[in-house]
């Protein structure tokens, strides 16, 4: 394609719609040669995403016609995740076939998709205060940052919340637990939900936040704060402490397993706790001896009540 074939091609019928979310800023059309020296027409769109949301993505239809109206080929091309007031360029590439030379074009936004709007819900007992995508200097994705608030008159003594994480265009990328302990009535907190390692930072462009599940203090009256184990000759000696959170006196058994390689519990250890009181800690000491052959890869804690059975 010659330049005055180009100029009488912008004089005839072009049709570069500018879609309400996406204006198109430019537009050109030219011949391109590759390094095998095969040639290519170029249409080049220059775009603008208008609105105050990103658009996850957008696709245009290019259809490259001949002088008699026919369409001679037909090509798709796909702009990603374009922020607010953002610019890209797209190019919508025709392989071209000197039997069917291309002298006009008609370009389309063939779909739209936006970016899922975030989503966070409270319930009656803990209000979602705030929730953002959190960046760090260097523009990487931390994580989920939110604010929560109890908004009971109850403790809650554990609140698990998961967050499923989207890209652009709203497909599922995977989805986090955290957990959050001993939070008071009229409290709040901050909590950061960082994303699971498989799933790439720069590829989150939303979320759903949702509590998975909410414990109070009248059910779980006392928590393990902290739990350390290490090795003493042959055995495994485990120190940890324990809290009541509760508003009254609590009769716990702290369970210990011992787990091997395999998953499989090879031992446990019960301390019985009684007449606990409130807002209260107690440290424990245990010691474990595997049995020859077998060996300890972790220890779980387990903390149920304690009941009397008469009989």
């Amino acid at each position: 394609m010659d330049k005055k074939e180009q100029d009488n091609s912008k004089k005839n019928e072009q049709i570069v719609p500018e879609e309400n979310k996406i204006a198109i800023l430019g537009h050109n059309i030219f011949k391109e040669n590759d390094k095998s020296g095969d040639s290519s027409i170029v249409i080049e769109l220059k775009i603008k995403n208008v609105i105050d949301k990103t658009v996850g993505s957008v696709v245009f239809e290019a259809e490259f016609s001949d002088k008699d109206g026919n369409v001679v080929d037909v090509v798709e091309q796909k702009a990603s995740s374009i922020s607010p007031n953002g610019e890209h360029t797209v190019r919508l590439v025709h392989k071209e076939d000197v039997n069917k030379p291309v002298v006009n074009y008609n370009v389309k936004v063939r779909d739209i998709v936006m970016v899922p709007d975030p989503v966070a819900t409270g319930n009656d007992m803990i209000l979602m205060t705030k929730h953002n995508l959190k960046y760090m200097d260097n523009a990487m994705l931390e994580g989920v940052e939110c604010g929560i608030k109890n908004i009971s008159d109850k403790i809650i003594a554990t609140l698990i919340i998961e967050c499923t994480l989207f890209n652009s265009e709203g497909n599922v990328l995977g989805t986090a637990q955290h957990k959050e302990t001993d939070l008071l009535p009229g409290k709040s907190r901050g909590v950061m939900i960082q994303p699971p390692l498989t799933v790439p930072g720069f590829m989150i462009q939303s979320y759903n936040i949702r509590f998975l599940r909410v414990v109070t203090a009248d059910i779980e009256k006392v928590q393990v704060i902290k739990s350390e184990m290490r090795t003493v000759g042959d055995e495994k000696e485990v120190t940890l402490t324990c809290k009541n959170i509760s508003m009254e006196k609590a009769d716990v058994a702290v369970i210990t397993k011992f787990v091997n390689d395999n998953g499989e519990t090879i031992g446990t250890k019960v301390i019985p706790v009684k007449d606990m009181e409130p807002n209260t800690n107690r440290q424990f000491k245990l010691v474990f001896k595997p049995l020859s052959g077998d060996s300890v890869k972790k220890h779980e804690i387990i903390i149920g009540d304690l009941v009397e059975q008469s009989v």
